[in-house]
């Protein structure tokens, strides 16, 4: 399995969260790591049903990109649930926790 370094972890957090949609509009290459979960509203309102439901496919997408570039990933579904959490630093979670 692949290692990835940290800008590359960082390269694919960012483009993940671009191609997805979930970067808020004024996000720019130079802010996207300030960006906190909170503020790009996944699962705000969460449903009833499944509160977590968003951020469970990002996590699941995520492993999944890690994978399909011969790594292996960590679920991060406790970082998403973290609201303070910003994408830079969920960049560098999956960094340290590739297995």
């Amino acid at each position: 399995m692949a290692t990835f370094t940290p800008t590359q972890c960082r390269s694919l957090v960012y483009r993940y969260f671009l191609v997805e949609g979930w970067l808020p509009r004024g996000t720019t290459a130079q802010n996207w790591r300030d960006l906190t979960i909170r503020r790009m509203q996944i699962d705000d309102p969460p449903l009833p049903s499944d509160q977590d439901l968003q951020k469970r496919r990002i996590a699941l997408d995520l492993q999944n990109l890690f994978f399909v570039l011969g790594g292996e990933l960590e679920s991060p579904i406790d970082q998403l649930r973290d609201g303070t959490l910003t994408l830079g630093e969920l960049a560098q979670w999956c960094c340290g926790h590739q297995t």
